[in-house]
């Protein structure tokens, strides 16, 4: 008996050391919270150490908040397991997107601005990504076509009316929404993204699950009985306490690092709306690397519930949290994007309707979306 307690306390031990990289971006939040920062020109050497310490900090952080989420998601199964994936990710977005607006003196297109970058760089990067990994690892990967179908429509239709018709109505000049318009936007975001979530836990579960994934769990447990692996259980409540303090590292140090990243884009002449490419792929980093890893061990299922629901998040749950600090601080944000990139955003939503509704990817597509994802980088270069 007195055997077992040597092997016991080395595991645990282990298990908080691996929790040491949390402890220190912690430790940097309070710092940035704290406005603490090296003095002098922002493109310093010490100041541009600094910057890259931050983004080091998140990037460890997104690694333990994609790895406490994806504990809970095989505790749970699916499909709540990916709506805790996604629910983890979107919390960190929008609470992202809200310290970027607060901080930004007033800038009418900082949310609109992020927003867009993310459903980019989910619908073009990452799911290019997905596709050309597991293309490449394995050829033709499959998963249920009645989740991509499920999730497209609604992904499409709070685009449109939040990102692109805003530029087209006439009650206000630009791209700005008039007050009920607003109003109108705001709930209808947060209801239909409610009435998903329910359908989707409830009365349709079966839509974002794949028939073959039993048979590759079943697979893949036999394969790691043979060569000896065996994994310790996580508990479920250590496992979301950890989750919720990685996201809340990294949505302190990616507040202070925004700023930053403007100032140094402007000291360096480059355009401010790669910075908010640079924030938005920063807040991705949870669920982007679930979905890749997700897609290289033969799991598309899971890597399109988590990104195609990351998608409809930003707008269902994003437009709502802007609304509510529009009302708060008076400060109308501007929603409707400009020409270039209305026109990339519905082709980035043909595209995907196109390559997601046969049930099957390979990485020809993924070349695809990963060539629309460069081709709006060029258009703001090109800006």
């Amino acid at each position: 008996m007195n055997s077992s307690k040597p092997a016991v306390m080395p595991d645990r031990r282990k298990r908080w050391l691996v929790e040491l990289p949390l402890v220190v971006g912690i430790a940097t939040g309070v710092a940035v919270l704290c406005h603490w920062s090296p003095a002098g020109a922002i493109n310093s050497g010490a100041n541009m150490a600094w910057s890259l310490w931050m983004v080091a900090c998140i990037l460890v952080c997104a690694f333990r908040a994609m790895a406490h989420a994806d504990a809970l998601a095989e505790h749970f199964g699916e499909p709540l397991g990916t709506v805790i994936l996604t629910i983890s990710a979107i919390t960190i977005e929008v609470a992202a997107v809200c310290a970027v607006m607060l901080g930004s003196d007033g800038d009418p297109t900082v949310a609109r601005d992020t927003m867009f970058a993310v459903i980019m760089l989910i619908l073009n990067l990452l799911l290019g990504l997905c596709m050309l990994v597991g293309g490449l690892k394995r050829g033709e990967q499959e998963f249920n076509p009645q989740s991509a179908l499920s999730y497209l429509p609604m992904v499409i239709a709070l685009g449109t009316i939040a990102l692109i018709l805003p530029r087209f109505t006439t009650s206000e000049t630009g791209g700005w929404m008039s007050n009920p318009m607003e109003l109108f936007v705001g709930v209808a975001s947060l209801a239909i993204y409610g009435v998903f979530l329910l359908m989707q836990t409830t009365r349709h579960k079966e839509f974002f699950a794949h028939h073959g994934a039993t048979e590759r769990t079943v697979q893949s447990s036999l394969e790691a009985n043979v060569v000896g692996e065996h994994h310790t259980p996580v508990s479920p409540w250590r496992a979301g306490t950890l989750l919720v303090v990685s996201l809340l590292a990294v949505v302190m140090i990616a507040e202070g690092l925004a700023g930053r990243v403007h100032g140094l884009l402007e000291a360096l002449y480059i355009p401010r709306a790669i910075g908010g490419v640079f924030i938005a792929a920063l807040v991705l980093a949870p669920e982007g690397f679930a979905a890749v890893r997700a897609a290289a061990h033969n799991e598309m299922q899971r890597s399109i519930n988590v990104l195609l629901g990351s998608a409809l998040a930003t707008i269902g749950l994003t437009v709502p949290a802007v609304m509510v600090i529009r009302f708060a601080t008076g400060v109308s944000p501007e929603f409707g994007l400009d020409t270039p990139l209305i026109v990339l955003l519905t082709l980035t939503f043909a595209v995907c309707a196109l390559n997601l509704v046969r049930g099957r990817v390979n990485a020809m597509q993924g070349f695809v979306h990963i060539l629309l994802f460069l081709a709006w980088i060029v258009t703001i270069l090109d800006s």
